[in-house]
């Protein structure tokens, strides 16, 4: 459990290329607005721009992230202090014997496996909420350069269909567009 300087540090670095990206300026200065309101909620500056498509994307993906952490989070600490417990009965045992009292071997060793398998949980719990950690970087990452990159909506659409003529054949052409 004590693995989390390195996600920190990736967190931080993909946090600080976001920054990096976002301080070296939109494409056109009437987009300051939409990075901005991507900073503060992803899929906020998509949908700004008139990219509601990928508004809904990164909003969602953003709402998962954060209410995953936030349980996860708090199944990791419910899970720790259940290890401490466990740990605080187990070395309990230690001071017992020392003052004489007679403990049952079952109760030491069942302790034991109960503290071993606390352990092990609260290790999964640390791994999922390190899992939604990163999935955040990914997104809010995600969600700044695509804003930085992409242009305002004009409202201008291409015929959604369109006919591809080549020598040697015809073809009907459907544009997707989010």
């Amino acid at each position: 459990m004590r693995k989390h300087a390195k996600y920190r540090s990736v967190v931080a670095a993909g946090l600080a290329a976001a920054l990096v990206l976002t301080l070296a300026g939109p494409a056109s200065a009437g987009d300051t607005p939409s990075i901005w309101r991507s900073i503060l909620l992803p899929g906020a500056g998509q949908a700004h721009q008139g990219h509601y498509t990928k508004a809904a994307i990164f909003s969602s993906a953003a709402v998962l992230s954060w209410v995953g952490l936030f349980v996860s989070q708090i199944n990791y600490d419910r899970a720790v202090e259940r290890y401490d417990d466990q740990k605080a009965t187990y070395l309990g045992y230690q001071t017992s014997l020392d003052a004489g009292t007679v403990v049952r071997f079952e109760d030491i060793t069942g302790t034991y496996a109960d503290m071993t398998s606390t352990w092990d949980s609260a290790e999964h719990r640390y791994t999922w909420r390190n899992v939604f950690i990163g999935a955040l970087t990914v997104t809010y990452t995600a969600n700044l350069i695509d804003i930085i990159l992409s242009k305002p909506e004009t409202g201008e659409r291409s015929a959604p269909v369109s006919l591809d003529v080549r020598a040697d054949r015809v073809m009907l052409v459907r544009e997707f567009r989010f």
